[in-house]
């Protein structure tokens, strides 16, 4: 008879796991067994279980350091969640997990206490109709740190540098996941079919394949193109991709809003309208810049909505926008103060436009936030000092379940960046500073190198997103160009969706954004440790009290109450 529950939820690009046990006799903690049920992956084995593997040995492991991994039936997972990265678009798997007991070195699985194999399958919500899409840069991971050695790179700068290269493809191929290859469909779609057109409001346009693909256009792109975030030194940081689609026959509505030293007035969106003939068919929207920094080493989405009456909302924003010109008319404002008229299919979606006017768009975000019934999961990127991630914060204070990560400069734009970890209670975040990792250049040795510091990289989570309530009766996804800040509420020209009641969507981005948090809680670990003089790669408890503490924490029994029904 199974003693363990187990909950298993994937996207395009990760599986999370999650299961409840209660304190088992002997445990050592739990191995993880995947079968491969399909995959185009090369190599895989299909229909034969495999272990999952961990890199914490036990106490006093010799065989235990840096990138040292062992099958999760030698080194068991004394925890009760892990993200399995491996997944890919289309796979569908097996999982399942067991409890190890007996001693390090002779462990033994007990099979009649083992969960049941949960499956899932890699496919995109509402087949297709909605979708979205995720990249995968951790720039501060085992993985480039390796790969910056092997190919001589020193610097973030550097890095940023090789990523921009076209001809640097698989390097590409793997930092931009899913987001690139949807991405790269859409001017494909385009490409194939002579009465498509693409309709974009950008704030950048810097990456040299995307550059490409719209002069590939030519006269069926139409570019309302922002000056970025512009400089004294540089007031039109789309320079050169300006005159290169120009130069090609696209159409380009120069938005010249944002002035030099100046906060604010930002041409912030990041959306694609796609056009059929006359018919508007499809919105391409989300957080990502198209740059190789915003495409390649920051946390970014992409949502791409198959609505005709969205495409027309979106489509009539950019006529406006474009009506604009580089001015910030009243009009404007007020034809953003309330939400577009949105659909009911695939889902329930209301767009939101700004600048707009007394913050309207930030009521309607806090009014979600309050209605929270079980928790909600976030990724933020500058929020400023108040607005519905301060919300999300006070729901945690008081008792809500609330996972997610915020990135935020300390101190004004030219402060210190920070990646805080927000957790299940005030003394949990985490702080990661990017420049100056906190202890980490003395103690960190090995896992120093991870962090590219200053340069061209100083943003490891760009994404804003909210996930609410992705198991209850009522999920609600947020998901746009807009900070969830005052500013982009006010001055800056943004979008964002906000998708009720589909849950696949949601748990989709549950799925997404634990998988950054547990990214970056990892890295916090092992920094921790180190601090501590001790070794986070022989951590594992020979006995079996490590289950004690655990089962019995009001952390745990709120992560089984949010994932588990």
């Amino acid at each position: 008879m199974s003693h363990i529950q187990l909950g298993a939820y994937c996207n395009t690009d990760d599986t999370f796991l999650v299961w409840k046990a209660d304190v088992l006799e002997g445990c050592l903690g739990f191995a993880i067994e995947r079968i491969w049920l399909h995959s185009d992956q090369p190599g895989r084995v299909l229909n034969q279980a495999e272990y999952l593997v961990n890199r914490v040995g036990f106490a006093g492991d010799a065989a235990a350091g840096p990138n040292q991994r062992q099958p999760s039936n030698v080194w068991p997972f004394q925890r009760y969640n892990w993200t399995d990265h491996e997944l890919a678009f289309k796979d569908r798997a097996r999982y399942r997990v067991v409890p190890m007991v007996g001693a390090p070195g002779a462990l033994e699985a007990r099979e009649e206490w083992a969960s049941a194999w949960v499956e899932v399958e890699a496919v995109q919500p509402g087949h297709g109709k909605l979708s979205c899409f995720f990249n995968r840069p951790m720039a501060a991971s085992p993985w480039m740190a390796r790969m910056v050695a092997e190919q001589g790179i020193h610097s973030s700068t550097e890095l940023v540098e090789t990523i921009a290269d076209v001809s640097s493809k698989a390097l590409r191929n793997f930092c931009g996941g899913t987001l690139v290859v949807a991405l790269r469909r859409l001017f494909d779609h385009a490409d194939r079919h002579p009465d498509v057109h693409l309709y974009a409001a950008l704030f950048e346009l810097e990456d040299e394949e995307v550059v490409r693909r719209f002069c590939k256009l030519g006269g069926r792109a139409h570019i309302v193109l922002s000056n970025g975030s512009a400089k004294a030194s540089e007031p039109d940081a789309n320079a050169v991709g300006r005159a290169l689609v120009r130069e090609a026959g696209c159409e380009v509505v120069d938005r010249m809003t944002s002035l030099p030293g100046q906060v604010g007035d930002l041409g912030h969106n990041k959306f694609i309208v796609v056009v059929g003939g006359d018919q508007p068919l499809r919105v391409w929207s989300g957080s990502t810049n198209l740059t190789p920094t915003g495409l390649f080493t920051q946390i970014n989405n992409a949502l791409l909505v198959e609505s005709g009456e969205l495409a027309s909302q979106y489509l009539a924003q950019w006529q406006r926008l474009a009506e604009s010109g580089s001015g910030l008319p009243s009009t404007l404002k007020k034809s953003n103060a309330a939400p577009g008229a949105g659909t009911q299919s695939p889902a329930r979606i209301e767009p939101w436009f700004t600048p707009t006017v007394k913050q309207g768009d930030l009521k309607r975000l806090q009014a979600l936030v309050e209605g929270a019934q079980e928790g909600i999961l976030f990724l933020s990127f500058m929020p400023g000092q108040n607005g519905p991630v301060l919300d999300v914060l006070e729901e945690r204070a008081g008792g809500t379940y609330v996972r997610g990560v915020l990135n935020q400069f300390v101190g004004g734009a030219k402060g210190k960046l920070m990646a805080a970890l927000v957790g299940g209670s005030a003394a949990d975040p985490m702080d990661l500073d990017v420049f100056k990792p906190s202890g980490i250049k003395q103690q960190f040795a090995f896992w120093a190198a991870e962090f590219m510091r200053g340069g061209k990289i100083s943003v490891l989570v760009h994404s804003k997103v909210l996930c609410i309530d992705p198991f209850g009766d009522h999920p609600v996804v947020v998901t746009g160009s807009h900070n969830f800040s005052s500013l982009a509420s006010e001055s800056n020209d943004e979008n964002f969706l906000i998708v009720e009641g589909d849950a696949a969507l949601a748990q989709a981005y549950a799925t997404h954004i634990m998988s950054v948090y547990n990214h970056y809680r990892w890295r916090q670990y092992v920094a921790a440790t180190l601090a501590d003089q001790g070794t986070p790669w022989q951590k594992l408890d020979a006995k079996p009290g490590w289950q004690q503490s655990r089962v019995a924490s009001a952390r745990q029994q709120d992560e089984w109450r949010f994932w588990l029904k």
